[in-house]
């Protein structure tokens, strides 16, 4: 089986370390070789590298404006062991985006602080900076108000279900509400299994799997689902979505179909189905397909991992509809529908389930398609989409 890296496996973070003093090179030292950073040392304090990080490290002039460039293109996190003021200054016109941004931390000569200072949630600024301050002794100074105030906070659970939250510019404002104590419901409509919401939570916070009737009084909300067209919570009520990657999409085609073909039909179907685009999680089909272009460009333009499955994986997954015409021309009864549930299985989402086949297969004129869906688990036997349409 050949694959493209799904992107819901995660990585451990490239960080770089970066110290413009000889003391600050002791604590630099020591983060890189605790976390595995890349060390960027001042050049005239070269002799001082340790001889165990010597080969290794990076040297650069000393002026850390003319860096930050490269690190913030090449790198996750980057920490600056000098002072906050030249830091601010240095980044000020590199930041763009919290969702683009490195995770920024800067420490001080001594390792007496750490401070989270760009991409606190988004880029894993925070949680970066508990963890080496725990490492060198530090204090983590962590300023992020949901955070603080020990309170939930929206894009780290899109973080942590690997969901995608939308609108980026209406986080601010909930995350306001969140902070003053206003009343904020999260709205789990489709029952994603999330930690944050589960146990005692701030009075203001309030959680629940259908709309509730009546309305309580809301300043925000947060509703965690997959449908394309969501529930009004009131008027001015600022709401944010995070949209489940659940979906796997399996694919069949003609040989030379084009990319059109395929995104239209896909297009045409997430649509009858009420699903946001950004929940399809992975692309699968047989391996026949590997350099078929109009798959690959499916699967590159929407940045999703993509699976190729041989005959006999096909075979063993049961599927509704295996046809005879299919069988004597691939060499296994299902192409799209089996695919669907298999990508979904090669890169499933952080938290517990299962796929099933939920869209059986659509076709064109030179392709079809399937779509499997991840239910968190205790909800396989049944499952309607936001048109009432029954997937049981």
């Amino acid at each position: 089986m050949t694959t493209t890296p799904p992107q819901a496996m995660t990585e451990a973070p490239k960080l770089a370390v970066v110290t413009i003093t000889r003391p600050g090179l002791l604590v630099a030292a020591r983060i890189a070789q605790e976390h595995q950073a890349d060390l960027y040392v001042s050049e005239r304090y070269v002799s001082h590298i340790p001889a165990d990080l010597a080969e290794k490290a990076k040297t650069f002039d000393g002026v850390i404006k003319n860096l930050l460039p490269q690190l913030f293109a090449s790198y996750d996190g980057v920490i600056l062991i000098m002072a906050l003021g030249i830091v601010v200054r240095s980044i000020a016109k590199l930041a763009e985006d919290k969702t683009r941004d490195p995770a920024v931390l800067v420490g001080d000569v001594q390792g007496r602080f750490l401070i989270s200072v760009l991409s606190g949630h988004s880029g894993g600024a925070n949680r970066l900076t508990e963890e080496i301050a725990q490492t060198i002794g530090a204090i983590a100074v962590i300023t992020t108000g949901t955070d603080v105030t020990q309170t939930v906070a929206p894009d780290l659970i899109a973080k942590e279900m690997g969901g995608v939250l939308t609108p980026h510019d209406n986080l601010k404002r909930v995350s306001s509400a969140i902070v003053d104590g206003d009343p904020v419901l999260f709205l789990n409509l489709d029952k994603v299994p999330v930690s944050a919401l589960e146990g005692s939570k701030k009075p203001n916070i309030l959680v629940a799997d259908a709309l509730p009737d009546p309305l309580p009084p809301l300043r925000a909300g947060v509703l965690i689902t997959l449908a394309s067209s969501l529930p009004s919570l009131g008027e001015g009520v600022q709401t944010i979505q995070i949209v489940p990657r659940c979906l796997g999409i399996g694919v069949g085609c003609n040989r030379g179909t084009s990319p059109q073909e395929i995104e239209d039909l896909l297009g045409e179907v997430m649509v009858r189905e009420g699903w946001h685009p950004d929940a399809i999680r992975a692309v699968g089909t047989i391996d026949l397909k590997k350099d078929e272009e109009g798959i690959l460009q499916l699967a590159a333009r929407k940045g999703l991992p993509l699976f190729f499955f041989s005959r006999s994986q096909l075979e063993e997954i049961h599927v509704p509809n295996p046809s005879g015409i299919v069988k004597k021309y691939v060499g296994t009864p299902a192409v799209a529908e089996p695919s669907a549930i298999l990508a979904l299985n090669m890169a499933p989402p952080p938290w517990g389930g299962s796929p099933v086949l939920v869209v059986e297969k659509v076709k064109s004129k030179n392709a079809t398609l399937a779509i499997a869906r991840w239910l968190p688990k205790g909800s396989q036997g049944h499952h309607t989409n936001q048109n009432g349409k029954d997937h049981s």
